[in-house]
Parts: structure tokens; C-alpha cells; sequence
């Protein structure tokens, strides 16, 4: 019976150990403010919304799923892949076929 207490006991101590080196860094213990923080500025990475509604390439309204090219600290988006590929060539070129707020086409398809 003591052996198999020893051995329990043994178990729990060294699933114990594994764990706590599991949370532990070379400077001491996890900062869990700090996973909270990198959390929420990954966040705002994902949130950001494009600026344009149509595509700067062919005109045509864009997808919500569709690749995103960030230029001139806009984020454009696209109807279509391929389409970032283009812009991406030629981004100033590209830019220009858009009004002022980004709703419509302006420039020759």
C-alpha cells in the first residue's frame, strides 16, 4: 500500500513539474497581461477594414474575402485574386482609378 501511495505520489510530482516548466520563460513566469495585450493588438491587425468598395483594377464592387494590399496606409481590397497581383505591380497606377473616398471607379476599364 505505502508503495503505491509512493508511486502516486511520484506521478502527481512530476506532471506538477512539467506543467509549471511548461509556464515558465528563461526570466520566471508567463505574464499573463502580457498574452492578453498581444491578443488584443493582434486584433486590431484583423479588424482593419478596406477603404475602397469597388476595385481599383477592373472597377467591380469587392469581395469580402478577397486578398487586401496595404499602400499609402490604406488597406485596398479587391474583387478578385489576381487582381492584388496587378495593383500590387502598379500601385499608383491602380490608386487613381478611385474617387477621393474609395466608393467609385473613376478610371477607364
Amino acid at each position: 500500500m505505502i508503495k503505491q501511495f509512493v508511486f502516486v505520489l511520484a506521478v502527481v510530482f512530476f506532471v506538477s513539474t512539467v506543467n509549471f516548466a511548461q509556464d515558465s520563460t528563461k526570466k520566471g513566469l508567463k505574464d499573463p497581461h502580457q498574452t492578453v495585450e498581444n491578443v488584443n493588438q493582434n486584433k486590431e491587425n484583423f479588424t482593419k477594414e478596406p477603404w475602397n468598395k469597388v476595385c481599383p483594377v477592373k472597377g467591380n464592387p469587392i469581395e469580402a474575402d478577397s486578398p487586401t494590399v496595404e499602400y499609402n496606409g490604406k488597406l485596398y481590397a479587391f474583387c478578385c485574386p489576381g487582381c492584388d497581383t496587378k495593383f500590387a505591380k502598379n500601385p499608383e497606377k491602380y490608386s487613381k482609378n478611385l474617387s477621393e473616398d474609395g466608393k467609385k471607379f473613376v478610371g477607364k476599364k
